[in-house]
């Protein structure tokens, strides 16, 4: 019998033993195991005890407590090195102030802006405020706003920008001085100017009522003041005064004899001519007139002339 021809040993038909592992399967990837000892035992591996706090709230709560302390040490350190740096440029003579530069004063003297603004040289540059300091100088009525600057390391700037007096107000019995811009922003003194076009009419309790409205009329009096300069009126009869009525018309006060013009409302250019041709009228007749009344806005054609 040939090796060929030695018979196969008999397969068994019954189903494998718990111990006879099944052939793997070719197509799955599988570990070798290794061979168990005859009577050994599987055995679980065994948890090992917990090795942490017994507490572990607690724990966490000395976590919280060591991460706080380390912040207040931080703090504590950077406030530290802020109030150093604080004390430096607050007393160091480096900051000292040494320059102080005025711009926009016509009426004030440098060194009166700077003491109004309570700066003095060799004070230090950084302790001074510059918000009240601008606060304090436009307390002197004759500034409008003013700007306080500093420029390292020892300069203070100050922009300033002053009233223009437009007009002089008469309220009740006292006089007060107005910008082009309607604001009335000082008493008049003797030694402010004078030769300014006056404006009568306002009424005391009108500026306390309505401050906004009050400037709106004194500006309506000066673009007619604008206007009778620009008329050929002016070189004979130059402009003394424009009272406010009550109704918000105006009557403007011309010439040494003081010649009432009744204008009414604007405009006032066409009126303005009007009044030139009646005046030219008036010159050739030898008449002097106390009032015209150029205010009749349905006929604006018709004058009305009251002579003296």
């Amino acid at each position: 019998m040939t090796k060929s021809e030695r018979p196969r040993a008999p397969v068994s038909s019954r189903a494998p033993s718990g111990n006879v592992r099944r052939p793997a399967d070719p197509n799955e990837a599988t570990s070798p195991e290794p061979p168990q000892a005859k009577g050994a035992e599987s055995v679980r591996p065994t948890v090992p005890p917990r090795t942490g706090p017994r507490f572990p709230r607690l724990a966490r709560a000395a976590v919280v407590v060591k991460l706080a302390i380390g912040a207040a040490i931080v703090i504590g350190a950077s406030a530290g090195v802020a109030w150093g740096a604080k004390r430096y440029v607050t007393t160091s003579p480096r900051f000292a102030i040494k320059t102080v530069t005025v711009q926009g004063n016509v009426r004030s003297a440098p060194q009166d802006v700077a003491r109004a603004g309570g700066i003095a040289v060799g004070d230090n540059v950084f302790a001074l405020d510059l918000d009240r300091a601008g606060h304090d100088i436009e307390r002197d009525p004759w500034v409008k706003s003013a700007r306080v600057t500093r420029k390292l390391p020892g300069t203070i700037e100050l922009a300033i920008t002053e009233h223009e007096p437009a007009a002089l107000v008469s309220i009740e019995d006292k006089l007060f001085l107005a910008a082009r811009d309607g604001e009335v922003f000082k008493e008049a003194a003797p030694e402010d100017p004078m030769d300014l076009p006056l404006v009568t009419g306002v009424v005391a309790s009108e500026v306390a009522r309505d401050r906004e409205g009050v400037e709106k009329s004194i500006v309506k009096a000066l673009d007619l003041v604008d206007e009778l300069t620009k008329s050929a009126l002016v070189s004979r009869y130059p402009v003394e005064e424009v009272h406010l009525e009550n109704d918000g018309t105006l009557v403007a006060i011309v010439g040494r004899d003081a010649i009432a013009l009744y204008l009414g409302k604007p405009p006032y250019r066409g009126k303005l001519e009007q009044a030139e041709r009646v005046f030219a009228e008036l010159d050739k007749k030898k008449a002097a007139p106390s009032i015209v009344f150029l205010d009749n806005d349905n006929s604006p054609e018709r004058v009305v002339v009251r002579m003296r």
